[in-house]
């Protein structure tokens, strides 16, 4: 079903998103000053389910995961969780890191829960932050979709222990990281050929596939 050339694995072959968000997120931390002047646990306000800055925060991801690219198309909104990139457990480490740091807006990111949980005390050192940290948008290049849709470390970065690790973290080998996509991408396909004769049955082979991913899932 792939038409189009994928440079982010995150992406579908029908719908191109940037995470290149830190410019973003400048804007975003200027409008809420304005609302909350004296706030600095960015945190405490962007995790609150279902209120504004919560869902402004997911929508400046494009409402998708930003490690496996899972999207609110086939998960709820509400298995959506705010990742701290350096695990706020650091704090206990008296590594040099504060509270205003760990909880700011440029060390959060949006992420599905299986991601989360499954990185949970993930501690990269400070000379590969940059190469793994989602906002600076290097996983594209450490990252690749296959053709049968599951996530694979690319040649250059395959015998990096640190890669290794935060590969095997994120279960980005999980089945049902290829289950994921193959909704996504076939959702993408019926939205860009809505009114084709084919859709009406893809629909349904649609709704077969969720229904599978809801009982083994």
């Amino acid at each position: 079903m792939i038409t189009n050339t994928i440079v982010d694995y995150r992406n579908t072959s029908y719908k191109q998103f940037d995470f290149s968000l830190r410019e973003k997120k400048v804007s975003f931390i200027e409008n809420f000053k304005l609302d909350y002047p004296k706030a600095w646990n960015i945190y405490n306000y962007v995790n609150r389910k279902g209120e504004v800055y919560n869902i402004k925060f997911r929508e400046m991801y494009h409402d998708k995961c930003v490690y496996c690219g899972v999207s609110i198309q086939v998960i709820n909104s509400s298995n959506f969780e705010v990742d701290h990139v350096i695990p706020k457990s650091v704090l206990k480490l008296e590594r040099g890191y504060d509270a205003k740091e760990i909880h700011g807006i440029n060390n959060l990111v949006n992420s599905c829960q299986m991601c989360n949980r499954g990185k949970e005390d993930f501690l990269c050192d400070i000379e590969n932050l940059e190469t793994l940290h989602p906002d600076y948008n290097k996983l594209p290049t450490i990252f690749n979709r296959r053709s049968d849709y599951s996530i694979e470390i690319n040649n250059e970065y395959k015998d990096i222990s640190l890669i290794k690790e935060f590969y095997k973290k994120l279960k980005l080998n999980n089945q049902l990281r290829r289950l994921d996509y193959l909704l996504m991408e076939m959702k993408d396909f019926c939205d860009r050929y809505e009114g084709e004769q084919i859709i009406n049955e893809l629909e349904k082979l649609i709704l077969r596939i969720e229904n599978k991913r809801r009982r083994n899932y």
